[in-house]
């Protein structure tokens, strides 16, 4: 099974590496995915690894780091990921926490030897389900104990997995523990072959962290030009198509409201010339939020639109709003998380393809926390209907700030689970 495993992904190497080259995604650290390891990692005594994929597990695997490190000062961590920005996140936000960062090696044999040999770690910790058969087979043959933490199954994959239960299964029994969001993401881990004993419901960690004040905002609408009775609405992670629409629905809302004003923040920033062609095809004016950083302020954000087009804004960008559209979940791109939007007690509304944060909208709804809508009309209509509506908006905001406090302590949890595996 293992060397069918290698074949295949010597095979997708061969067809990617190249694209990679075209593409220019290689990079100064790329020799690291050999397993080629700054000396500040291999020179560590008995390291704690976590993984974290990108954005998002990132931030997670700091929050986690550090929780750790609270519990076992001793303890030398360092944390993976595959992208430049989760790279760029884990530098910036683990400084005095984390003791190195590289980026994860693949998945091929005899790469993930050389890195488990040089590692050398006590304990591997995946954020959200990131599986690699190779590694796992290789930790567990030097008796590493690998832990899941933050896990969850969703709907798609639970799917995709039921058809190859037969692998799951072999590929489980190399993992120690899964610490599951949910009782049925435990469920569902079970029936992919994880063993009932090994199983626990920790709860989402995302709901965890520090509770923001605005007073505490990077931002501050005085400091980017916003007048004070100008209203403000944050689409945050946008996709393809969601922004022509937003834009669309932007310019009926203004003919009623000259003071509105809009924030968009796409999730990909390489997008951002094509945003700006249809923002100029649309007769708005707009305002490149890197332009600002650049001037350090004195542009101000005059006109219509701010177009965010920078790394690592959002979660201050969000206490600006009065609303805030939470992207990807129009696009069908599965969503966005709507936790930092409600920890600066802000309205949201998302649409319906929410399926990458399922259990966390579930909540909200549950809570009448956020609005979820079907349609761009139905936008449209909601986003008029609580800028018009102070009260309706603050209930809403309320709501959601109460939420995230009703559900954290997931991080605690999780690192008492990891007692046993750490010291």
């Amino acid at each position: 099974m293992r060397i069918l495993y290698d074949i295949a992904f010597i095979i997708f190497g061969i067809i990617y590496f190249p694209y990679l080259a075209v593409k220019g995604k290689t990079h100064k650290n790329f020799m690291q995915k050999f397993a080629f390891l700054p000396k500040k990692i291999t020179d560590l005594k008995k390291p704690v690894w976590i993984h974290g994929v990108s954005v998002g597990e990132a931030v997670l695997a700091v929050k986690l780091a550090r929780a750790v490190k609270k519990k076992f000062p001793e303890t030398r961590i360092i944390i993976s990921t595959t992208t430049e920005t989760g790279m760029d996140i884990i530098s910036r936000h683990g400084a005095g926490v984390v003791d190195g960062v590289f980026y994860y090696p693949f998945d091929l044999s005899v790469i993930v030897r050389r890195a488990a040999r040089l590692i050398d770690p006590q304990a591997y910790i995946m954020i959200e389900t990131e599986i690699w058969p190779n590694l796992l087979v290789c930790l567990a043959k030097k008796n590493v104990p690998a832990i899941i933490v933050n896990g969850r199954i969703s709907d798609n994959s639970f799917k995709n997995y039921r058809k190859i239960k037969f692998v799951t299964r072999r590929v489980f029994r190399n993992i120690t523990y899964f610490c599951m969001q949910t009782e049925r993401d435990v469920e569902r881990i079970r029936e992919l072959g994880a063993n009932e004993n090994s199983t626990c419901v920790s709860g989402n960690m995302k709901f965890d962290g520090e509770m923001f004040i605005l007073s505490d905002a990077k931002f501050n609408r005085q400091k980017l030009g916003y007048k004070a009775d100008e209203s403000i609405v944050v689409a945050g992670s946008t996709h393809f198509p969601e922004e022509k629409n937003i834009i669309d629905i932007y310019k009926r809302l203004k003919r009623e409201n000259e003071n509105l004003r809009i924030i968009l923040v796409p999730r990909h920033i390489n997008r951002c010339s094509e945003i700006r062609e249809y923002i100029e095809k649309s007769d708005l004016n707009f305002c490149n939020f890197s332009d600002m950083l650049r001037e350090n302020y004195s542009l101000l954000a005059r006109g219509d639109v701010l177009l965010v087009d920078t790394i690592g804004h959002l979660k201050d960008i969000y206490s600006l709003a009065d609303v805030v559209f939470i992207g990807g979940s129009m696009a069908d791109k599965g969503g966005q998380n709507p936790i930092e939007p409600a920890m600066w007690g802000k309205a949201v509304v998302f649409g319906p393809n929410m399926f990458n944060f399922r259990k966390i909208a579930d909540i909200f709804m549950e809570n009448s926390a956020a609005v979820c809508v079907n349609n761009y009309t139905e936008l449209e209509k909601s986003i008029e209907m609580l800028l018009k509506n102070s009260a309706r908006r603050e209930q809403l905001a309320e709501n959601a700030f109460r939420v995230v406090k009703e559900n954290r302590g997931a991080l605690n949890r999780t690192v008492e689970k990891l007692k046993k595996y750490i010291g």
